[in-house]
């Protein structure tokens, strides 16, 4: 369902040289009064354990907005996933993930999958490449029909960078076909750029590009969104 079909791990992957605990939270808020009222907002965490081999990752996020009173923003989602570095630049995952998006007309989506990553850095620039696989659940609101239960590839590709001292750009693309049916996918772009402000407080400019090839009856299959909001780190 658009891009909140398909979480971003990756946005998070400051990769952590010794064992630890570090997270974000973040915070965005926009609104507007006269011709039209609006205001819309988003809440989210995201925390990585570092263990040895293992690392573990947790991500949350909340979002509700109105306009004109009228409620049309309402989602949320909980993302898990574990990591285990079993060779030089090469991990193992699993994860799994529940959402859902009330005007994606999305009642519940659960999976579970996992699969194999390929990592590389340098001091100031870092890839990821992922590949894998996961079974969906998928219920829709205001629908007669059965859930449904589907197999999916789960592939992306990310790069991440440090532009100088205070800025930090990166971009992850995914792709998420059917194995069953080839026309069915689902696309995501994301890009972000991160502004130190203070050494626990971060400006945050995100960029989503999504499409889903077979989108639910009302649902448009592509969707652009932006983001702007503060995010604090320990």
């Amino acid at each position: 369902m658009q891009a909140e079909a398909i979480i971003n791990a990756e946005n998070f992957d400051q990769a952590l040289d010794a064992d630890g605990v570090v997270g974000k939270f973040g915070l965005s808020v926009n609104g507007g009064s006269g011709h039209s009222v609006k205001l819309h907002s988003e809440v989210s965490a995201k925390l990585m354990w570092k263990h040895g081999r293992h690392t573990d990752l947790a991500i949350l996020s909340y979002a509700y907005g109105k306009s004109n009173q009228t409620r049309d923003t309402n989602n949320a989602f909980i993302h898990l996933r574990h990591r285990y570095l079993f060779a030089q630049h090469w991990d193992l995952e699993a994860f799994g993930q529940v959402q859902q998006d009330e005007f994606a007309r999305l009642k519940l989506r659960s999976l579970l999958g996992g699969g194999v990553r390929w990592s590389w850095k340098s001091d100031t620039w870092g890839m990821h490449l992922g590949a894998g696989s996961f079974y969906e659940r998928e219920s829709l609101r205001a629908s007669v029909l059965p859930p449904s239960h589907l197999w999916r590839a789960n592939l992306y590709a990310a790069v991440h960078g440090q532009l100088n001292d205070h800025v930090r750009l990166q971009d992850t693309l995914y792709y998420q076909p059917a194995w069953r049916y080839s026309n069915d996918f689902r696309l995501l772009n994301n890009a972000e750029a991160n502004i130190v402000i203070t050494d626990t407080l971060t400006l945050v400019l995100s960029l989503d590009i999504a499409h889903d090839s077979r989108p639910p009856a009302g649902v448009k299959p592509s969707d652009v969104s932006y983001k702007t909001g503060l995010q604090y780190s320990f």
